[in-house]
């Protein structure tokens, strides 16, 4: 025999349509570009197109080949601190959702 409870959840669920939305699901994509790795990529053209500016000019007016794997090692640890920052960078976004759910229809 049934408790009370469980007669009430029945008649109710027998009453009442009930749609799962336990798989409800929510993305976020940039605006302004195909995907996130499209817009990681600009972002870092953006950056490095100043670093590799002045690598190219430092690496000219190297003097010798020692001085030239110290540049070389020096802007490889900045590119990848660059890198880095750009990766782990907060950003923020605000949105608002707005949800219509008709449980009679269907």
């Amino acid at each position: 025999m049934l408790s009370f409870t469980q007669q009430v959840k029945t008649q109710v669920e027998s009453q009442i349509k009930v749609r799962d939305l336990s798989n409800l699901a929510v993305s976020i994509a940039p605006a302004d570009f195909g995907s996130w790795h499209d817009a990681r990529t600009e972002l870092m053209s953006e950056a490095k197109s100043g670093l590799k500016a002045r690598v190219e000019a430092e690496l000219a007016a190297a003097a010798d080949e020692d001085e030239l794997k110290t540049l070389r090692d020096r802007f490889s640890a900045e590119e990848r601190a660059l890198e880095h920052q750009i990766d782990h960078e907060v950003h923020s976004f605000s949105a608002a959702l707005v949800v219509e759910y008709n449980f009679l229809s269907k």
